[in-house]
């Protein structure tokens, strides 16, 4: 359904709620709530260019990578602004997201959809004012995401893939802000990295309805467990060994093989909470931040993978 059209269907029965005067004075920060602030970490793979760079430590490049990331948490708030009003009616029916501003009354849509314009002008004028590449990419972003609430999110596989390519637009916008090409090899291991996790969140939503309802969205009918964990299966062994190969044959220095364990680790671990701690991949944007053994390594491979462009490298180099 159009954004327009379900902005004006749900207009009216959220009119009483969003009267409120506690609404009204707090409505900059369930704009706020509403664009997700819990989720801008994961634009931090912005900064996957910056690492394999050689540039870390030059205040430059990393203030320019700041801006573009920040560019992102306006653009990717402005998506859920849109995704909430268009997934109102649903939301109000599942306990996970019947809480949103939007679906509980609190927020109106068509406030929503204003602040999700400003919001998506203000990211992409910010990507525009670093150069033309950083602009493009952006705005790639937005239109990828547009599409996605459309039409995407409603074809399966495509769905998943289609956050995937989200991620992998960050990667190639942080390179091309700072005049670094992102690895053809990294931008691979980063979109596998967001199919991954993506397919971990359908695989907890395919828990969380089984045998109890009919999901509002018919692409998650078609999502079974089974069938997920083959998908995970296939593609956690994909991104382990395309990492395997960039480390011995696409890294500069085979000391980046140093690296390899703690993929392997991180892969485990994931693979792990799903089995035995599916609460917590069913926001997998936030997975890292909750399972604190997960973030050390993710920090850990930071750190080492840091240390090794730099060691390695005299000047500037593309990742």
């Amino acid at each position: 359904m159009p954004v327009a059209q379900t902005a004006n269907t749900v207009q009216p029965q959220l009119a009483a709620h969003s009267s409120s005067s506690g609404s009204r004075r707090a409505r900059p920060l369930l704009v706020l709530e509403t664009m997700r602030l819990n989720q801008w970490s994961k634009n931090a793979v912005v900064f996957v260019g910056l690492l394999f760079s050689g540039q870390v430590v030059q205040l430059d490049p990393v203030l320019t990578t700041l801006v573009v990331a920040f560019a992102f948490c306006l653009v990717s708030g402005a998506t859920y602004l849109i995704n909430d009003v268009v997934d109102a009616d649903a939301d109000r029916e599942n306990s996970r997201t019947a809480s949103r501003p939007i679906a509980r009354g609190d927020l109106a849509p068509n406030v929503a959809l204003v602040a999700a314009s400003f919001a998506a002008l203000a990211g992409m004028a910010l990507a525009a004012a670093i150069n033309w590449k950083a602009f493009v990419t952006v705005s790639g972003y937005v239109a990828l995401q547009i599409a996605y609430s459309n039409w995407l999110r409603h074809l399966w596989l495509i769905d998943v893939t289609a956050i995937a390519g989200g991620f992998v637009l960050r990667a190639v916008a942080g390179g091309a802000a700072i005049g670094v090409p992102v690895s053809s090899w990294l931008l691979v291991c980063t979109g596998l990295s967001a199919l991954l996790l993506g397919l971990t969140k359908r695989r907890a939503e395919a828990v969380a309805i089984s045998g109890t309802r009919q999901p509002r969205r018919k692409v998650l009918r078609t999502y079974s467990v089974g069938r997920l964990d083959e998908l995970i299966a296939v593609v956690a062994t994909t991104t382990l060994s395309v990492y395997c190969l960039y480390a011995v044959i696409g890294a500069a220095s085979d000391l980046m093989l140093l690296t390899v364990p703690f993929v392997i680790y991180g892969i485990c671990r994931v693979l792990f909470l799903i089995r035995h701690r599916g609460d917590l991949t069913d926001e997998p944007a936030v997975l890292v931040w909750r399972d604190r053994p997960l973030l050390l390594c993710v920090l850990s491979w930071a750190i080492c993978a840091g240390a090794i462009v730099a060691a390695t490298s005299a000047v500037p180099a593309p990742a």
